[in-house]
């Protein structure tokens, strides 16, 4: 019965990084031959990045994954590696999995199908290979055999699905890789962070090792690779539906091995679709340490912990790899704006925990004033710029809650009045248009100005620091237009537009009095938690709330799922509406939301159309350009109300 180790390796890429992505590949290939492993697998498309859009139609972008795969091959000399890249062949561009072992190309085996919903659109670039087709192509290094075949080696024999190859149920190939024969199948992956989707991949490596009765070696790719997309950055190795090996997910560092040494059944495979890869002998195999998932993923609060880590990590990656040189914040003293501040402290915290100073130092050494700076508190405050800008609507609760926070976190901060701007254009439109402007007539326009008003500063603040300015508006804003644009929408970036506001503050109270493993906490967003959420805009007579504005945020949020995600006629959200609230709430207040909702969606998509990208984070999200496509004309959907 042979032993092998078997090894996965995460990877944290960036899209056309030819030179970084190869580098940090060789290095885990290297690490993985120090560690004597027999068998390493690499992520999805890692050698271009997954996401490189349409430059996936480019044929130089092919081109250059090949050269990087080439000059691969003599790291290989020792061990057998899976590889990801695109392929062209016959006129049609393939997401192929390469297996390079002994020094050489053995074959590229394509998947077999392609995720195309949601943030996904690999039809648009990719073909899929059908099942059982065994083929050559002619390259530079040869005939290289690509198709669905087997790889043999030392009486192991090796099958591969790709991503979404996994989640076809019964059409998934290993159920055919288990009827021809195979003892690991080996899965690179790319698949995104959503809250709890890693226990779906987990779920689905236990079950493809149970179907082969064999081993399961899965790998995703870490961090924010291109902008949007988060990886979590998850590997397993399964054994017989076991987990033998796991990988710490959200990790700072650039990549993450885990290898188990495991006794395998014997096979000897043959036939046209089994190819020999003669690589060195996989004796005296040693046993190694337990790789075991993080304390925090068996915690009750684990969309919490998820998306702390995630978004930070987001934020920290977008901050390197775009060679900013911080972060700008309009700190209101509200919730949104208070979350994105505490998720960048939480970027540098979490970063200097794993990475050590040395580390952070290496990572950020692109900063010209980096040297300068000796701790981590001197580096909060040089990366992270906070400003409350206050007009004579504003309390002095939210200033004071802006106040605690960034002295808590430890910001830059700034605080300023911006009336002398609010009424200088105020005066300038009153003196062209020959009439003063009264909340009673001009409620809409005398809130949107002080809103766009506080851009410019801010602007200005991101553009002296070269620092990326975060825009603060929520996902359940975003789905009624209640934002200004060009005002809390000013940003390069909106971390948390991909959530909705009561799960906001319902982790701001969690950061504030439980904390990312149960430890590390925030007591300055005690103020922001003591709030109503409310835009400040109006006269503090008027006592503007949010959701008096608006309606309750639950019901916001359940509407918008329900048309949207469930995909749900207006008229069957009432129902459900009158179903669920009806005993808090009358038929005709309900009847009321519900139109008011389908009314501001339906005129606000030119805003959605219009919003700073978002980090994806839930398993929906309204952005148009990754996720949710809706006409920015229409007849609206509110007619489609029969209370």
């Amino acid at each position: 019965m042979p032993k092998i180790a078997l090894a996965a390796g995460v990877l944290n890429q960036i899209p056309l990084d030819w030179k970084g992505n190869q580098a940090r590949i060789i290095d885990l290939i290297q690490h993985a031959q120090q560690q004597q492993a027999n068998i390493l697998c690499l992520p999805e498309l890692c050698l271009t990045g997954y996401g490189c859009e349409d430059q996936f139609l480019s044929a130089y972008t092919s081109e250059k994954a090949w050269e990087s795969l080439v000059q691969l091959l003599p790291h290989t000399q020792r061990i057998l590696v899976w590889v990801g890249l695109p392929v062209f062949f016959e006129g049609k561009l393939y997401n192929v999995a390469a297996c390079l072992a002994h020094g050489k190309l053995i074959a590229l085996i394509p998947k077999q199908h392609l995720a195309n919903d949601g943030v996904h659109y690999e039809t648009r670039w990719f073909s899929p290979w059908p099942a059982g087709k065994i083929t050559h192509i002619s390259t530079n290094l040869g005939d290289i055999p690509m198709g669905d075949y087997r790889i043999h080696a030392h009486g192991i024999t090796m099958g591969i699905e790709i991503c979404q190859d996994a989640w076809e149920g019964e059409n998934r190939p290993a159920h055919a890789l288990a009827k021809r024969g195979v003892s690991v199948i080996c899965s690179p992956t790319a698949s995104h962070f959503a809250f709890s989707k890693s226990k779906t991949r987990q779920g689905l490596s236990i079950e493809g090792s149970k179907i082969i009765q064999g081993a399961y070696v899965f790998v995703n790719l870490l961090g924010n690779e291109s902008g949007r997309t988060i990886f979590d950055g998850d590997a397993y190795i399964v054994h017989k539906g076991q987990i033998i090996a796991e990988s710490s997910r959200f990790s700072f560092q650039d990549g993450q091995l885990i290898i188990a040494s495991l006794d395998l059944k014997e096979r000897n495979d043959a036939g046209k679709d089994v190819i020999i890869a003669n690589i060195p002998s996989f004796d005296s195999v040693r046993e190694f340490p337990a790789f075991e998932a993080a304390a925090w993923e068996k915690s009750s609060y684990l969309k919490e912990e998820e998306f702390a880590r995630a978004v930070s990590l987001a934020l920290w990656d977008y901050l390197r790899k775009s060679k900013s040189f911080g972060w700008v914040i309009s700190l209101s003293g509200g919730a949104d704006s208070s979350a994105i501040s505490a998720l960048c402290f939480l970027a540098v915290r979490l970063a200097s925990q794993e990475l050590s100073w040395t580390g952070i130092q290496e990572k950020l050494d692109y900063l010209p004033w980096m040297k300068e700076v000796q701790s981590e508190k001197e580096l909060v405050s040089r990366i992270l710029t906070t400003a409350y800008q206050g007009t004579v609507n504003s309390s002095d609760n939210t200033r004071a809650s802006a106040k605690a926070l960034a002295e808590c976190i430890g910001t830059t901060h700034y605080d300023w009045n911006i009336d002398v701007l609010v009424k200088e254009y105020r005066g300038i439109i009153e003196q062209a248009i020959g009439r003063s402007l009264s909340w009673e007539q001009d409620d809409i326009t005398l809130q949107n100005v002080q809103a766009r008003l506080r851009s410019p500063s801010v602007w200005m603040l991101a553009n002296i620091n070269n620092a990326l300015l975060l825009a603060t508006s929520n996902r359940s804003e975003a789905s009624v237009g209640y934002a200004t644009m060009d005002g809390d929408t000013s940003g390069s970036i909106s971390p948390i537009a991909g959530i909705d506001k009561t799960f906001i503050r319902q982790w701001l109270i969690w950061m504030e009095k439980v904390g990312l493993d149960g430890t590390l906490t925030l007591s300055g967003l005690s103020h922001v938690n003591s709030l109503e959420p409310s835009a400040e805009l109006r006269p503090l007579t008027s006592k503007q709330i949010d959701e008096e504005d608006l309606m309750p945020y639950p019901i916001l949020n359940s509407i918008e799922r329900w048309a949207f995600y469930d995909k749900l006629s207006p008229e069957i959200c009432l129902k459900n509406l009158i179903q669920e609230y009806g005993t808090h709430f009358s038929e005709e207040q309900l009847t009321i939301f519900c139109s008011r909702f389908f009314r501001l969606w339906t005129r606000n998509q030119w805003k959605r159309e219009r919003y700073a990208p978002g980090f994806h984070v839930d398993d929906y999200s309204l952005d148009p350009k990754s996720w949710l496509r809706f006409p920015i004309l229409s007849a609206g959907l509110e007619k489609d109300i029969k209370p």
